[in-house]
């Protein structure tokens, strides 16, 4: 990627990312030079300029500001700090998961999704 190329992503700090096949679409504001890079040239993390809302499936994840967010190689959304409580719902399962928790998704490699949070609400 060429030097000029990063300051411009940089500058504006506006990254979009397109994950397939889990059918995800997130656009997020980074502050100014918080953004890492993987080798691949994709965002690893930044720390988020506003709340983003990332859809991942059937889950959507409110990522709270002023809070680092991180993605894998391939795009794919990680982990962040979350903005709200969040209800996950697996089977006969429901988790809540505390706002200021921070919450990671993994994709296994035949496209089944797991959410883990750090702050999970007594049921």
């Amino acid at each position: 990627m060429s030097k000029l190329l990063k300051v411009a992503i940089s500058a504006l700090s506006l990254i979009s990312i397109t994950t397939i096949p889990q059918s995800a679409f997130a656009a997020v504001s980074c502050e100014a030079n918080t953004a890492n890079n993987h080798s691949n040239g994709s965002l690893a993390s930044c720390v988020l300029s506003f709340d983003a809302n990332i859809g991942l499936g059937n889950n959507y994840f409110a990522c709270l500001q002023k809070n680092s967010i991180s993605f894998d190689e391939k795009g794919q959304f990680e982990s962040c700090t979350l903005a709200r409580d969040l209800i996950i719902r697996n089977g006969n399962n429901v988790t809540n998961c505390l706002a200021n928790g921070t919450v990671d998704v993994s994709i296994s490699s035949n496209g089944i999704q797991s959410v883990n949070c750090s702050s999970i609400a007594a049921n």
